[in-house]
């Protein structure tokens, strides 16, 4: 097998994040606290080898590979002055620079513990309440549906109340804005996305990040220009039902809101 040509690999975005989270933010080399992110979100550190990336660098092992030089084992996170320090191999050997590493991590890897189990799916103990057989929004819009027709409807109604529980209670409120601004197309029901913006005061990251979500889980359709500017379709029940449109008219002719059914998931008040 050929030689592999030594060539610097740049570090995977995961080692990236597993550097920065075991470095409390802060210089590895002993007694430094120089930050390694400043206040305007800024790397201002270095991500230093162990072992260099490339030959004629500071204790560079030909026995690596490429790869292996770009691990997170091979890498730390340090100031500018420090790094420069560690540059004195006869000083600083492999051996001391991993023992500075495992040092450094260790003063922090119960905080990184505490926060690995403190994650936890913010929707995972939401409660629901489903609607039991849909005879209040039946009577409210005057459907006329006979109880056998309710039920199918209530099967699709539940299966939606699953998916919006899948949503944190801020994206449902994005939804619930959207609908509350929706323009009927007779064909279709659609919302303005720019107006939807201006009223959450959303940054555009945190906003698009919404509005990937409601797409993802068959909420709204894709963005599309008309008219209107940038707009998306409320997604009709497979059925071809417009349910979001006849919950919005149930709560303009009742004292319910959409954010009672919707964001606290209160969808009993249908009947």
């Amino acid at each position: 097998m050929p030689e592999e040509e030594v060539i610097r690999l740049t570090p995977t975005p995961n080692t990236l994040r597993e550097l920065f989270l075991k470095s409390g933010n802060q210089c590895a080399f002993p007694g430094c606290f120089a930050r390694m992110i400043d206040n305007d979100g800024n790397f201002i550190g270095q991500v230093c080898h162990i072992e260099a990336a490339m030959p004629g660098g500071e204790r560079f092992n030909s026995d690596m590979t490429n790869d292996d030089r770009r691990q997170f084992s091979n890498l730390m996170l340090m100031c500018y002055e420090h790094h420069k320090v560690t540059d004195n191999v006869g000083v600083y050997p492999v051996e001391r620079l991993k023992a500075m590493k495992q040092a450094h991590e260790n003063k922090f890897a119960d905080i990184v513990s505490k926060l690995e189990q403190s994650v936890e799916d913010l929707t995972a103990f939401q409660i629901s309440h489903s609607p039991i057989k849909l005879l209040r929004i039946n009577e409210v819009l005057d459907w006329g549906s006979s109880e056998e027709e309710l039920l199918e409807s209530l099967d699709e109604v539940n299966q939606w109340v699953k998916k919006l529980k899948k949503l944190t209670p801020d994206t449902r409120k994005i939804f619930v804005i959207m609908i509350e601004r929706s323009i009927d197309k007779r064909i279709c029901t659609v919302t303005p996305l720019d107006e939807v913006k201006s009223i959450t005061r959303l940054g555009f990251e945190e906003y698009r990040n919404h509005l990937i979500i409601l797409h993802r889980y068959g909420f709204i359709s894709e963005a599309f220009e008309d008219d209107e500017g940038f707009i998306s379709e409320l997604n009709k029940f497979d059925s071809g039902w417009p349910f979001w449109d006849d919950l919005l008219k149930f709560t303009q002719k009742t004292s319910y809101s959409l954010d009672e059914i919707i964001v606290n998931l209160n969808f009993s008040v249908l009947g």
